[in-house]
């Protein structure tokens, strides 16, 4: 060992040679040397690092791995005892068998706190063909306020794992180098139920796969993971600061940088590169959610993230800094600031509200989206400040689809009180309803259960503060064109308010409710049509009914001709249910007999007092 703190590297710009000086104290190294190894690149050290390891463990000191190539043939351990690892040279794996090279603390229930790991190296002398999971460069397990420090690691099926295994990995800080040539850079695992891997700090990272490497193989770059089906599930608050990944997407392999298996929350990933990438930021398994990945720069101009058809949950964002910062900024879809100012009397018992289709989870024999949204429905009750909606009624927008995916529901109720079900109904592209088809609708904080008398999607809980899930996402599925989304007071009475529907800035998807296509959410309808009167004596008079769907008796009507007379005089009242009828009487002293006309008809519906 040498004499001389000079003789030794100088860790990095936060230990100085003093602090170095503390770990050399009473021997606090120890060296594979000590035990007969040689780092030269061909004999097999294995042995010797191994007793290292083991002197350390058991005296609670450090290990210093000097300069040079120490190959194993199989792997080493360093019990949690030692008090850290430092590594100036590199440890090589010669074996071909899958393996754990490096492992580093106990595993079970002991915790390994306080603990350094600097400049770790290793590396796979032959490349895995990633067939195996068991063969993991580094693992390190249920480490607690400590420092990780990985260099290199290289040509592994899973490059660096971090483990809680009877306990957790937790409030550690990880330094990232270069993770090169791996399926999988760095897993995040949990293998029991009483373990944990939660509130984890990562800077830096190149995580990158050479060209050539299992080509037809699918790659990540950091995988959130677990073991049995009963295992720990809810990683959640692992923050990453600038992670380069250069994967090499290459048909028909995907290479994405993060793959999230669990239903944890929390995972930030900022300032981001992207290079040779798929344009998939993340792909979500499960019910992952408040998953934030901000993009610095990537190879393509939409970045997005993949959720599979066993994703329980949305509510994750992309910040896209790369292309025009400012157009990712959540664009306002649709909104009625006040339902209560927008209501009118569809007829003599309903209500509707202008820009909203009103709807129902009742049974229905509909299949359509004109039949299955309302422009008014009964239950539906004014207050001094909202709508007072009966159980199973509400309101919805809806809007085309068929390229914008992702939509944010915000709603409140009178008072800021809990109440009400996110409320989402599927069309294809014939504007025909689709039942209960998984991967049709996600949700942010909810599982949407689907109502197979009304055919409609609903959130499995009522949005209410204490939950965290009164502000709803919403995902649609790829088939999925138009979408009808809203609030049902699904549990009892609501007195909604306002609502909101916000998308992502790509796309500016049409709201159809007032269109041809859809004439519901409509306070005026018109008519047109060609109309030529008879020969009209004085003071005759002349009916014609006209067909105007969506009016109602009550409604306010009137009438104009396309002519140059002022001597006919019109008068309009909705005779019946989606008719009109229009009177025309002369009113002056002469016979009239005009040219064929265009008469339109206007009908308005009544504000509520």
């Amino acid at each position: 060992m040498p004499a001389r703190i000079d003789d030794l590297l100088v860790l990095n710009q936060n230990i100085s040679k003093t602090e170095l000086g503390k770990y050399l104290r009473d021997r606090e190294m120890v060296l594979p040397a000590d035990f007969g190894g040689l780092g030269d690149g061909v004999a097999d050290d294995r042995a010797a690092i191994q007793a290292a390891f083991d002197r350390a463990a058991a005296d609670g000191k450090f290990v210093l791995i000097p300069p040079g190539t120490w190959n194993v043939s199989a792997g080493v351990v360093l019990g949690g005892g030692a008090r850290g690892l430092i590594m100036r040279g590199i440890i090589q794996y010669t074996g071909t068998a899958p393996a754990t090279v490096l492992a580093l603390g106990d595993g079970g229930t002991v915790r390994n706190g306080e603990k350094l790991y600097m400049h770790l190296q290793v590396r796979r002398k032959t490349q895995s063909d990633w067939s195996s999971e068991a063969d993991i460069g580094i693992l390190a397990r249920n480490l607690d306020a400590s420092v990780l420090d990985v260099r290199l690691v290289e040509g592994f099926a899973i490059g660096l794992r971090t483990l809680g295994d009877g306990r957790g990995f937790e409030d550690t800080t990880l330094f990232l180098g270069r993770f090169l040539n791996n399926k999988i850079g760095l897993d995040v695992h949990c293998a029991t139920a009483t373990a944990w891997n939660t509130s984890v700090r990562y800077y830096g990272g190149h995580f990158a796969v050479a060209t050539g490497i299992n080509p037809a193989l699918d790659r990540y770059g950091v995988r959130f993971s677990r073991g049995s089906a009963d295992a720990y599930n809810n990683h959640n608050r692992h923050v990453f600061d600038a992670p380069n990944f250069e994967l090499r997407q290459l048909d028909p392999n995907v290479a994405i940088p993060f793959l999230n298996e669990t239903n944890g929350s929390a995972i930030i990933g900022r300032a981001l590169r992207m290079e040779a990438c798929s344009p998939i930021v993340a792909r979500h398994t499960g019910a992952a959610q408040d998953c934030e990945y901000e993009v610095a720069w990537a190879n393509t101009y939409q970045v997005g993230i993949d959720y599979t058809a066993t994703a329980t949950r949305c509510g994750n964002a992309v910040y896209n800094r790369h292309r025009a910062p400012m157009s990712r900024l959540p664009r306002l879809v649709a909104a009625v600031p006040n339902v209560r100012a927008a209501a009118f009397r569809h007829s003599a018992t309903e209500i509707g509200v202008e820009g909203l289709a009103a709807v129902a989870t009742s049974t229905t024999s509909a299949t359509t989206l004109a039949g299955l949204s309302f422009n008014g429905l009964d239950g539906i009750i004014a207050t001094s400040r909202g709508l007072l909606l009966d159980a199973q009624k509400g309101f919805a927008f809806v809007v085309d689809t068929s390229v914008a995916k992702e939509f944010a529901l915000a709603h409140w109720l009178v008072g800021g009180a809990d109440g009400g079900r996110l409320f989402v109904r599927c069309f294809d592209a014939a504007m025909t309803v689709r039942e209960n088809i998984a991967g049709d609708v996600l949700a942010s904080l909810t599982t949407m259960q689907w109502n197979s008398p009304s055919k409609a999607w609903t959130g499995g809980a009522v949005m209410a503060d204490a939950s965290l899930n009164r502000r709803m996402t919403v995902r649609l599925g790829p088939s999925v064109a138009y979408a009808q989304i809203g609030i049902v007071g699904f549990d009892g009475q609501i007195e909604l308010e306002a609502l909101r529907l916000f998308g992502l800035p790509e796309d500016v998807p049409a709201s159809l409710c007032g269109t041809p296509a859809l004439p519901v959410g409509q306070r005026e309808f018109a008519a047109e049509m060609s109309w030529d009167l008879p020969n009209l004596a004085p003071g005759a008079t002349q009916l014609q009914d006209i067909s105007v769907p969506g009016c109602r008796q009550g409604d306010l009507a009137q009438a104009a001709l396309a002519s140059s007379t002022r001597f006919i005089e019109l008068d309009a009242a909705v005779w019946s249910n989606n008719t009109v009828r229009v009177m025309a009487r002369n009113i002056s002293a002469a016979t009239f007999d005009l040219a064929a006309a265009t008469l339109s008809v206007g009908v308005t519906k009544r504000r509520i007092g």
